[in-house]
């Protein structure tokens, strides 16, 4: 009987286990394993342990753009056929403090000669008041978060507005398109909003449609965005799990049509945001976001797969954890001293992730951070080399 009930045991322990890791694999170079598994909103426990062979890759460049009297956040790279690097990063000035970037944000467009830089300033793109500063236009205020890709042989920016002033709840994404990589930008308008349709992930999102990353995916558009789910109460404690959505389309202009399911929905109060997509070199969808409350690694990052049997089968795209991406600084470089440096927004962290390919290869990452290590009032943007898989 103790022989049978041990060997139930047994079987019960191996069952759970399999049943929390939706896959597993080796990493041979560095001898770590590599666990993935799928997240939802309805999950309460932290996921178990990823990989670090995304962080392993990376390789710490320094400062990248460093813009006095401005904050430097979320910027794009792409390399244009001239050879040269093209910089579109939203910008505005310090004397605004760093809370005006919801209505004072600006894109403004820089130029190297290879990726490293040095970036020189060439001029502004989108104004601060994209639309105009009249009632009723729906990008009034802020063009923030810009990201550009090179889609059908053209440059193409989506970038982040809103109708008006504390209107975070009514975030709209909006498209450009130019030939050149200075322009001029042809301008397609609003692409997405949240969904007016309950049921649909977006509805009542109290981020509205927020921070956008288009990729061209098996002759499809495919518009990832952040929206945040309406609160709810755990245990007394009013939570919400900001979550990544997406829109699909048949043509670049759209019109997108938002996927019924999220892309990724973290347990309850374990937010993500800041999601950079791309297409890897093996043909698949990938992307690296910032995992907020750490599921994974607070205040870093986390790069992601996407399930290519799940979307085989339904057609859905479900962005699977496999690698932590980054984490905080003090964490990544404890041999630096911080002790005379600025907090100018938040934790000494990254954020809003950007990946720029070189030949078409993910070749580095760039990531803006509130913490100002030469104790000056503005952000900057610092840079990371990615090293090629199994170059160790």
């Amino acid at each position: 009987m103790k022989n049978k009930y041990l060997i139930g045991i047994i079987i019960l322990i191996l069952g759970s286990l399999n049943m929390v890791a939706c896959k597993q694999k080796k990493n041979s170079e560095s001898g770590k394993t590599k666990t993935a598994v799928m997240v939802n909103a309805t999950d309460t426990a932290i996921p178990p342990k990823i990989s670090r062979e995304f962080i392993d890759r990376l390789e710490y460049l320094g400062v990248i753009l460093d813009r006095p009297d401005y904050h430097t956040w979320g910027t794009s790279v792409v390399q244009g056929d001239d050879g040269k690097y093209h910089m579109y990063a939203c910008q505005w000035l310090t004397e605004y403090g760093f809370g005006a970037w919801d209505v004072e944000s600006e894109v403004n467009y820089f130029i190297a000669e290879n990726p490293e830089g040095p970036y020189s300033f060439v001029k502004n793109i989108i104004p601060s008041r994209p639309g105009g500063d009249k009632e009723g236009v729906w990008n009034r205020y802020t063009a923030h978060n810009p990201e550009v890709k090179r889609i059908d042989g053209k440059y193409v920016l989506t970038y982040l507005s809103y109708p008006g002033i504390n209107t975070g709840a009514e975030g709209k994404i909006g498209l450009r398109i130019a030939e050149k990589p200075g322009g001029p930008w042809k301008d397609c308008g609003m692409i997405m909003q949240k969904s007016l349709v309950e049921g649909v992930p977006s509805y009542s999102s109290l981020r509205g449609t927020d921070n956008p990353s288009l990729v061209k995916y098996n002759d499809k558009y495919y518009l990832f965005f952040m929206y945040c789910p309406r609160l709810y109460e755990i245990d007394g404690r009013l939570m919400d799990n900001t979550s990544l959505g997406v829109a699909v389309a048949e043509s670049l202009e759209g019109p997108y049509i938002e996927h019924m399911v999220p892309v990724f929905a973290p347990p309850p109060g374990k937010k993500v945001e800041d999601l950079c997509a791309f297409v890897s070199e093996d043909g698949n969808i990938v992307a690296t976001m910032c995992d907020n409350f750490g599921m994974y690694a607070e205040n870093g990052g986390i790069y992601c797969e996407m399930d290519q049997s799940h979307f085989t089968k339904t057609g859905e795209i479900k962005l699977t954890p496999t690698s932590v991406a980054w984490e905080t600084r003090p964490v990544m470089f404890p041999e630096q001293d911080f002790s005379k440096g600025k907090a100018v927004y938040a934790n000494n962290k990254f954020e809003r992730p950007k990946v720029i390919k070189v030949d078409g290869v993910p070749a580095y990452m760039f990531l803006p951070s509130g913490f100002n290590a030469e104790g000056n009032p503005w952000t900057v943007l610092h840079g990371f080399r990615i090293q090629p898989e199994n170059s160790n």
